[in-house]
């Protein structure tokens, strides 16, 4: 699934390419993708509209047009191109035709990917509709509340992998990025969130910001699918320290794979240790 480096990779992609571009038509082939206007609403509010900016809360794209707002989910394979005279894919959904003769497409073989459309309204507001209210702000928005957060830690009984998944705790991290991060502070990932202390808590922000700001630059993680508008895949796999790897990049031991919340994590058991509440 696109994670918050993905997204914003998809992002930055798609405003180097569609901005200010003019939808001339829509052709929706999957109707069940719009999820709060008809498909003949969905339609008729984007003809005519212009892109105007392209922004990102969590995993959610937003566009931003003269008159409405997309919010738009790729949840697991989703992906935008740009393109112009190509016959359409079978996995092509909704495509989005331009007055200047290109269409920006969006395509989803497993068809999980939403849409949502509403009238244009101040982007704080949009954030108390559906699906945009469940999703916590992530550590580098505006309203990223460092305090409150670790509030939420400490009155949870849940694994701290487990609480770092949940996007309504802290949206943008994915179960990659999770055991990167974890590993990185040296925290296993069955501790109970309750149990971080407060300096614990603090690496956990700082290299939440450092690996998924590295993600952002090299394009994301290309594990098994993703791509970005114009096929760009992600380089992070690269520079992974312990998710899909054998040995420990500090103390040479084996890595483990263990289960957390049905999610697969890969930890170091020399360097991550549960925390000792005797002591």
């Amino acid at each position: 699934m696109p994670e918050l480096p993905e997204v914003e990779t998809v992002k930055n992609t798609l405003k180097q390419n569609v901005l200010h571009r003019q939808i001339k038509d829509v052709k929706v082939y999957f109707p069940k993708i719009i999820k709060n206007v008809s498909q003949d609403e969905f339609i008729n509010g984007l003809v005519g509209e212009e892109i105007i900016d392209i922004a990102r809360r969590g995993k959610y794209l937003i566009f931003i047009f003269n008159k409405h707002i997309l919010v738009s989910h790729l949840r697991m394979e989703g992906k935008y191109n740009l393109m112009q005279n190509e016959e359409r894919s079978k996995h092509e959904h909704v495509i989005f035709e331009f007055v200047d003769g290109y269409n920006l497409r969006y395509h989803d073989v497993r068809k999980f990917g939403t849409m949502h459309l509403y009238p244009k309204i101040d982007i704080l507001k949009l954030y108390e509709l559906e699906p945009l209210c469940n999703v916590a702000p992530d550590v580098f928005s505006e309203d990223f509340n460092f305090e409150e957060t670790f509030l939420k830690f400490q009155k949870s009984n849940k694994h701290i992998k487990t609480l770092l998944l949940d996007q309504t705790v802290i949206s943008g991290i994915g179960n990659i990025y999770a055991d990167e991060i974890l590993f990185r502070c040296k925290i296993h990932p069955l501790e109970l969130a309750k149990n971080i202390t407060f300096e614990k808590y603090n690496e956990i922000i700082e290299n939440t910001k450092i690996v998924l700001n590295k993600a952002i630059t090299l394009g994301g993680t290309t594990i098994k699918s993703f791509t970005s508008s114009h096929s760009i895949t992600g380089r992070f796999q690269n520079e992974l320290l312990v998710h899909t790897k054998k040995v420990c990049p500090e103390c040479g031991e084996n890595l483990i794979k263990i289960k957390v919340g049905g999610r697969t994590s890969y930890i170091c058991g020399s360097c991550q240790k549960m925390i000792d509440k005797a002591n």
